[in-house]
């Protein structure tokens, strides 16, 4: 069943030809200016090329091979040719997507469709098979990146795993997006590929194998500066304290004498929108679900003549609140860049039979404060969307326990 759910978060065949095409058309407009004749000079990397990425996967990562003579030219400028190569890229391929946005900073040109983005590299094919690239940052230089040995071992824990290895490497994906947190995809691809090598999976049950992998990353240390890169050992910092396993004891914890069903319903979202009331939405079917940083909302617990508290406190204290508060929810803490202009997308959820004919669960465009006030009993809970161009690349939920006569 765990394999079977695994399955269907593959990318469909019209969402691979899509992407697909997308690509041929900027290959073959960069053939145009960089070579007498047209072919496939892209190279799909990333968790797409691994062959990790899940259905609406919003990231497509391309290397474009250039001529050795391109990088003669622009490394022989005074100042910055990084930057001026990667502007005369975005130029190029704003001509053949005029009304598209389209930057070219740092170490990308990002073309960005309205159901995902795909980020090219213009890059130059090495004697040892990797390849370097431009970094227009402090100055500008540039970098070496070694994506084929990635693919290649990907591949092999393919083949070797009768695809678990991809399976479990969409689970996690799906784990990330549903429950809320980053996660880096090569990472997720390397602690994978290192659990499969352990003799300890073989003969496990669909079950046992996905708790098993959860064990592996609750035991990993936190606090470590980064990992080694399946396949080309490249290091993978951990920005983000190491998430993961801190929620991945909590995804542990589910599995205690539960049923396939429901730790699929739990970790995974999955069956979600079978037992939703008449008015609930779900992020998934507004928005493609992609999360790349961490949010976290809190709530301010206010009543005339009484100290406030945070909900969280309440949580932590396991107390219930009582009737007559004010709710004051807000974004307490985001580890997205100022620089991204994201919108916040709320979702209250009231349960319970006092809400039976008062159901809500509709989302809706907010800001990063929502206020709201204590009703009826209830386990209800309160989530909180960052949306960045049609993709929620963050979100946090929080329970919001009530009973009207023994709540404090």
């Amino acid at each position: 069943m765990i394999i079977d759910y695994a399955k269907t978060l593959d990318r469909s065949e019209d969402e691979i030809i899509k992407w697909k095409n997308r690509i041929i058309k900027i290959n073959n407009k960069l053939c145009d200016k960089y070579y007498p004749e047209r072919e496939d000079y892209s190279v799909l990397v990333g968790s797409v090329g691994r062959g990790t990425a899940i259905t609406k996967t919003s990231d497509y990562d391309v290397l474009f091979k250039l001529p050795k003579s391109v990088y003669t030219k622009f490394d022989q400028y005074e100042s910055n040719g990084q930057s001026q190569l990667l502007q005369e890229i975005k130029n190029i391929i704003k001509e053949l997507h005029p009304k598209t946005d389209i930057k070219g900073d740092g170490q990308v040109i990002s073309i960005e469709y309205n159901d995902g983005v795909i980020e090219l590299v213009p890059a130059f094919e090495q004697s040892d098979g990797n390849f370097k690239y431009p970094d227009s940052k402090n100055g500008g230089s540039w970098k070496i990146t070694k994506p084929i040995p990635e693919i290649e071992e990907s591949e092999k824990q393919s083949k070797n795993t009768s695809k678990s290895f991809n399976y479990l490497c969409f689970l996690m994906r799906q784990w990330k997006n549903h429950i809320g947190f980053s996660f880096k995809g090569l990472l997720i691809d390397t602690f994978v590929s290192e659990y499969l090598e352990d003799e300890s999976c073989k003969n496990k049950t669909e079950l046992q194998l996905l708790e098993g992998l959860f064990g592996q990353l609750s035991k990993e240390n936190k606090e470590q500066s980064y990992w080694y890169a399946l396949g080309s050992n490249q290091k993978i910092y951990n920005n983000d304290n190491g998430k993961f396993v801190t929620k991945a004891k909590k995804a542990l914890k589910k599995f205690d004498g539960a049923t396939e069903e429901s730790i699929l319903k739990d970790l995974f979202g999955y069956k979600q929108s079978e037992q939703k009331v008449t008015t609930e939405e779900f992020i998934e079917n507004k928005f493609i679900v992609d999360i790349r940083f961490n949010l976290k909302i809190d709530c301010d617990v206010l009543q005339n003549g009484f100290r406030g508290m945070k909900l969280t406190e309440y949580i932590r204290s396991k107390f219930r609140l009582g009737r007559g508060k004010t709710l004051n929810f807000s974004v307490v803490d985001s580890n997205i860049p100022s620089y991204i202009s994201v919108d916040y997308y709320w979702k209250v959820r009231n349960v319970g039979r006092e809400a039976i004919g008062k159901e809500r669960g509709q989302i809706f465009l907010g800001s990063r404060k929502q206020t709201e006030r204590t009703s009826f009993n209830g386990n209800h809970y309160v989530e909180c969307y960052a949306v960045y161009d049609g993709i929620v690349i963050a979100r946090d939920r929080i329970k919001v326990p009530i009973d009207v006569l023994y709540g404090r």
